[in-house]
This record gives structure tokens, C-alpha cells and sequence, in this order.
């Protein structure tokens, strides 16, 4: 048995695909009953214990979630010690407003164009890679970054899933738990 961050993209944004994290947590539990599953607000997170591999157990959850409520989400499965190194490793740590520096977890290699990241980045902003994530600092907030608006292009139109630091730093404090 291995623990497991769930991230769940593009739930209950903008009141779109609703999905409550009580039946999350209880649909967890029941494709793996072992699992002890919590969650930390309603954005798709999820610590729990399972039994496989990163990519079966996101398809068996995607597909528990499709036929439940009707609702086609990616689903990305990230190994304890993989995801609290990548949170260590992010190389905005110093800011301590983690509200303003986001990871973007991909599902698909991504590959950074600098030509549309010089075109959109302004001074202050940062954009680095570190394998599957992508590290954004935008230090004026996201709502107001072209970069963050163009992100897309400029990492090859990968599929994401974004935390801000604010929130992966919880769910590391949650594992500790």
C-alpha cells in the first residue's frame, strides 16, 4: 500500500462540476476500503493509502466519478515522497505569501516555448519547469497575469492541474498528520 495526493482537475469551479468532497472521501472509500481518504477544500484534493499504480488507480477514480455524477475529470495520482519533493523543491519557497506562486501539475510532459513565455511574462514574474510541474510566481496575483492567461501556449498545451503554494504546503502538512 502506498500514499497517494489526488488531484482532481477542474471540480467545483465557478460552481461548475459540482462534486461534494463528502461523496469523494465515501466513493474513495469504497474502491479502496483501506484507504482512510481526506480531503482539504472543495478543489479535488485527496491523501489517501491504495494499492497500485499512479496511472490505474486515476483511471479507476475518473471512471467511479464519470459514473457517478456524470462528470469527466482528469485525475492525477502523485507518490507521497514525489509529491513532498516536488513542493520542497519549488523554487519560489521564499515567498511567503504562497497565494501568488502556483504549481501546475501536467499530465503530459510539458515543454516550455520561450518565445510565448518572453511575449506574455512581465518583470517580476517567474516560469520554471521541474519535470511534470510547472512553478509560476506571479507576484501581482494570477487574476491579473497574461501569462497565467496564455500558460497553454507557452507549455505546449499540456492538461494541468493547478495549487497555489498555499495549498500544497497544506496537504504536506496534512501527510505529516
Amino acid at each position: 500500500m502506498a500514499r497517494w495526493v489526488v488531484l482532481l482537475r477542474g471540480i467545483n469551479v465557478g460552481g461548475k462540476n459540482r462534486l461534494p468532497m463528502a461523496d469523494l472521501r465515501e466513493m474513495c472509500e469504497t474502491l479502496w476500503p483501506q484507504s482512510a481518504p481526506r480531503t482539504l477544500i472543495a478543489s479535488g484534493n485527496v491523501l489517501l493509502t491504495a494499492k497500485g499504480t499512479a496511472a490505474g488507480l486515476a483511471t479507476q477514480l475518473g471512471e467511479a466519478v464519470a459514473a457517478s455524477f456524470g462528470l469527466k475529470v482528469a485525475v492525477l495520482f502523485v507518490a507521497e515522497t514525489s509529491f513532498r519533493a516536488t513542493v520542497a523543491g519549488c523554487p519560489f519557497v521564499h515567498e511567503a505569501e504562497g497565494k501568488g506562486v502556483h504549481g501546475f501539475f501536467c499530465f503530459t510532459p510539458p515543454t516550455i516555448v520561450a518565445e510565448k513565455r518572453d511575449q506574455w511574462m512581465i518583470a517580476g514574474e517567474g516560469l520554471v519547469q521541474d519535470g511534470l510541474v510547472v512553478w509560476l510566481h506571479t507576484p501581482q496575483g494570477i487574476s491579473k497575469s497574461k501569462l497565467a492567461d496564455n500558460l497553454g501556449h507557452v507549455i505546449g498545451h499540456v492538461p494541468t492541474t493547478a495549487r497555489n503554494l498555499n495549498t500544497l504546503r497544506k496537504l504536506v502538512e496534512m501527510l505529516d498528520v
